[in-house]
C-alpha cells in the first residue's frame, strides 16, 4: 500500500503538527471532495477564515473519508523554543510516514523553516533512521489535500466536541516529552 502525507502545523498552546495520510489510489477522490470544502469562488480552504456553517459541513464531510484519510497527531508542549518543538514534531512525523509506507510527504510551505525542516529529514535518512521517501514543502493553495491537515490541526487544538469529532480518523496520536537538553 503507497500512501502520500501532507501536513500542517498548529501553534496555538504549544506545537503540534497533524498530518493526513491518503493511499494513493485515492488521491483523485479526496482530492475532489476536499475542493468541495471551498466557499464560493476561494481557491482554498483555511480553517481559521472559514464561517462555522461552512466548517461544519467540511467536518461532516471529512468523517465521512474515514477509512480513506487517517489522521496522525504529534504534539509538543509550549515548553521550548518553536524552532525545537518544530524540529522534534518532524522528526517524529518523518519516522511514523517511514514506518507507514509513505512514499510522499508534503508539508505546508513556510519559507523560514523549511531548510530546518529539509536538513531534519535528510538527516534521519542519511544516519538510516528512516527509510528514504520524496518529502516538499507546498502552498496550501497548490495541494488541497493540505487542507485536511490544516483543519485536523485545528480541530485537535480546540479539544473538546471538535477533538472528539475526528478521534476516529486518529490512527496514531503521540505527544514528544520534552529534552531540556535541546533547549540550550
Amino acid at each position: 500500500m503507497d500512501r502520500h502525507l501532507y501536513s500542517d502545523e498548529s501553534k496555538v498552546d504549544g506545537f503540534r503538527f497533524a498530518g493526513a495520510a491518503v493511499d494513493v489510489d485515492d488521491l483523485a477522490r479526496v482530492r475532489r471532495e476536499v475542493l468541495d470544502w471551498r466557499v464560493g469562488d476561494s481557491r482554498r480552504w483555511h480553517t481559521s477564515k472559514e464561517r462555522p456553517d461552512a466548517r461544519e459541513r467540511a467536518l461532516r464531510r471529512l468523517i465521512r473519508l474515514a477509512g480513506r484519510v487517517d489522521i496522525v497527531i504529534v504534539e509538543h508542549a509550549k515548553t521550548h523554543p518553536e524552532f525545537v518543538a518544530r524540529e522534534a514534531c518532524v522528526d517524529a512525523l518523518a519516522r511514523w510516514a517511514s514506518a507507514h509506507e509513505v512514499s510522499e510527504w508534503v508539508l505546508e510551505q513556510d519559507a523560514p523553516v523549511e531548510y530546518r525542516d529539509r536538513r531534519t529529514v535528510a538527516g534521519l535518512m542519511r544516519a538510516g533512521q528512516i527509510r528514504r521517501f520524496a518529502y516538499r514543502h507546498a502552498a496550501a493553495v497548490e495541494e488541497p489535500l493540505l487542507w485536511i491537515a490544516d483543519f485536523a490541526a485545528w480541530l485537535w487544538t480546540k479539544g473538546g466536541a471538535d477533538r472528539a469529532a475526528i478521534e476516529p480518523l486518529v490512527v496514531h496520536h503521540e505527544v514528544l516529552a520534552p529534552n531540556l537538553a535541546d533547549a540550550a
